[in-house]
């Protein structure tokens, strides 16, 4: 997650901090790739005006909801257009 704070110690979404869409972008898309919890190879990550649009498949059902929150600690929850589908497959074993 990244935390941008402004000078009175408040945080600020990539967006309301003035970043530009291909910096929240790369952002959003690093984010994903890190995260353990879930596989984002085929996750599309698009900007439309100051929205983060997730796009393309997630293997089963809550991985599109982590992704959202992925993105969401970027640009605030408010900024996230969720468009992903999910396959349906069972959760690997950890």
């Amino acid at each position: 997650m990244i935390l941008r704070l402004d000078g009175q110690g408040w945080s600020l979404g990539s967006v309301e901090a003035g970043h530009c869409p291909a910096a929240t972008k790369a952002a959003v898309k690093c984010a994903l790739e890190v995260a353990p919890e879930f596989d984002s190879t085929q996750i599309i990550v698009s900007m439309l005006g100051d929205f983060v649009v997730l796009e393309g498949f997630v293997r089963c059902h809550g991985d599109d909801e982590l992704a959202v929150d992925v993105a969401a600690s970027i640009v605030g929850p408010a900024h996230v257009h969720n468009r992903l589908i999910c396959r349906g497959f069972p959760k690997r074993p950890s």
